[in-house]
């Protein structure tokens, strides 16, 4: 019986530590996610700006065709 407690004692143990590890992979997933949600809005701000650039660079071309 004694055995029995402590084979469940070790696994109960080893259960701890995989939940323990999930929850590390977990926050590290979360913090990852973050960076790559910043780094995203982070380069389609500077994309729109490069395009909003050339618009207007384009724009003021035909516009001095025109004149």
């Amino acid at each position: 019986m004694e055995e029995i407690l402590k084979q469940i004692l070790n696994e109960l143990k080893e259960i701890r530590v995989d939940i323990n590890e999930l929850k590390q992979g977990q926050n590290r997933l979360e913090v990852g996610k973050d960076k790559l949600q910043r780094n995203l809005v982070d380069s389609l701000g500077l994309y729109t700006d490069k395009i909003v650039d050339h618009i207007d660079d384009k724009t003021e071309v035909l516009n001095k065709r025109n004149d």
